[in-house]
């Protein structure tokens, strides 16, 4: 029989062809089969993601056994999970080997196959006789150029998976699950921290963390306790620097609603238009600017509280809108005509006089009345001076903290000047002072009071200043951010962190009060 001129070349080439597109076609299907399971291990519970690659990588191999193993701060691996493995055999000399293949592909970066391990240059080892093993398989996990961990698999099975495994498959399988095991790390991570701040948070603003020693205060928290448990709207009155946000955090805080969200907005820091799009959200194209949809803080805080601070400024078209939302529930975001609803429980703040606002008709009645379901009035601190000496005390203790200082005394002269001020910007203006003291202060001793620490703003309670009696709230606070703004040579920055306000707020209270920056 004879054969055609180059039949076995052509036989050779078609043969490899063939092996070529087999090849091709497993890879297609194992980086299908990959992609499916990138998708489905790819879940923020840690013990979860383990479990879904530890049994994804047994399914794709058709081992008998494997364990997932993440390093430790030495360099070591640990079992985190493990499948037909038991703790007697992880500890046994039997694993010996086995820990040394996962630690080789940890150390390497490289996947580790061995088909056949009876023929292989371990087979003489203690391990590979005393379980039958027939192969095994170390993929190294890595993440961020950082070593997580390996996926160790063996089997004592002749009828196994591993023959033929495109290392290269096996390495993206890796990839993926290291970043599918970082994310749900970093994410239990930042659980904590949460939990951790939240409870730092709730801590802060229990009721006897509330400092005072005067009967006013004692009212007023009296006032809170009754009130936080409740949904009902609360409105909170007082100068500028009483402590009026204070207040509102410690309402929700102790409320059934502090696992929802605190926000909050100044309702007098923001042009109209812009106001509604903070708290109500808007659609896309409603207006110059507005690019993209976006979520107010009403539906942002669903469930939680919103706090509306110097809600006397709100415009007449603002208050309609705020009113339908207290009433129903129901608002629109600007531009959009279907209705939303947020359940939310409103907290609202002013240093204005509210009831003659509404006489002078400035405010309307039916608004205010839904507002003040429970008014809650902070006196200033002029009116409260034995409130100051445990303020004084406190604020030194935080600004130590804070700047790194070590003030442990406050002289009885200092503390007699803090007490005799009139305090027109109140706790607020108290801190500022205290703080500037701490870091003038040399030494463990606070440093003394004089007019350039105090801004310039000391007035003895026996001498009472020139026409106070007849001054209007805004001539004192506008009087105190001039003060403000030429201690700090006219710098806004500095001023506004001062004064408790970002710059956009102090500039608009700037302009609203013609004051000339």
């Amino acid at each position: 029989m004879t054969s055609r001129p180059g039949s076995g070349f052509l036989d050779s080439l078609e043969e490899a062809q063939r092996k070529g597109v087999e090849s091709l076609g497993r890879k297609a299907l194992a980086l299908e089969r990959l992609l499916a399971i990138s998708q489905e291990i790819a879940t923020l519970d840690l013990q979860t993601a383990l479990r879904r690659i530890l049994h994804h990588v047994l399914e794709l191999t058709r081992a008998g056994r494997g364990a997932l193993m993440l390093a430790d701060e030495d360099g070591g691996l640990r079992v985190e999970m493990a499948v037909n493995l038991d703790q007697e055999e992880l500890a046994g000399e039997g694993f010996a080997f086995s820990r040394s293949v996962a630690g080789q592909a940890l150390a390497t970066g490289e996947v580790i196959v061995v088909e056949d391990a009876p023929a292989s240059r371990h087979g003489d080892r203690n391990s590979i006789v005393a379980l039958g093993l027939k192969a095994l398989l170390a993929i190294p996990l890595k993440a961020r150029e950082r070593n997580l961990g390996v996926i160790y698999l063996d089997t004592d099975s002749p009828r196994h998976g591993l023959h033929g495994l495109d290392r290269s498959v096996l390495s993206a399988f890796g990839s993926q699950a290291a970043i599918a095991l970082e994310n749900a790390r970093l994410y239990g991570q930042l659980q904590d921290d949460y939990f951790l701040l939240r409870r730092s948070v709730e801590e802060s603003f229990r009721f006897d963390n509330i400092l005072y020693r005067s009967p006013s205060m004692h009212r007023v928290c009296q006032a809170i306790r009754q009130v936080a448990g409740s949904g009902v709207t609360v409105l909170i009155q007082g100068e500028t620097g009483t402590g009026k946000e204070l207040v509102a955090h410690s309402i929700h805080f102790n409320s059934l609603r502090k696992g929802g969200r605190f926000l909050g907005q100044n309702a007098g820091a923001l042009p109209d238009t812009l106001l509604e799009s903070e708290l109500f959200g808007h659609r896309r194209g409603a207006f110059s600017g507005a690019l993209e949809n976006k979520m107010g803080l009403f539906e942002a805080a669903d469930g939680g509280t919103v706090f509306l601070d110097e809600i006397g400024e709100a415009s007449p078209a603002f208050q309609v809108r705020l009113l339908r939302l207290l009433e129903t529930g129901a608002f629109r975001r600007v531009g959009e005509t279907a209705d939303r609803r947020a359940d939310v429980r409103v907290l609202a703040a002013t240093h204005r006089d509210l009831e003659e606002e509404v006489r002078a008709g400035r405010f309307r009645s039916d608004l205010f009345y839904r507002l003040s379901v429970f008014p809650i009035r902070l006196p200033p601190l002029r009116d409260r001076r034995e409130d100051i000496e445990p303020l004084v005390h406190h604020f030194v203790e935080r600004f130590n903290r804070e700047l790194g200082r070590s003030v442990r005394t406050v002289r009885r002269e200092t503390l007699t000047a803090l007490l005799a001020r009139d305090w027109p910007g109140n706790v607020r203006e108290l801190q500022n002072v205290v703080q500037r003291l701490v870091l003038l202060s040399p030494g463990e001793e606070l440093a003394e009071l004089d007019e350039s620490a105090a801004g310039g703003t000391a007035s003895p309670i026996t001498m009472p200043s020139e026409g106070l009696s007849t001054r209007t709230l805004e001539a004192v606070e506008r009087d105190h951010i001039v003060r403000v703004l030429a201690q700090v040579g006219g710098n806004q920055s500095e001023a506004a962190r001062i004064l408790g306000l970002k710059r956009g707020t102090l500039r608009w209270r700037l302009k609203k009060l013609g004051v000339q920056p």
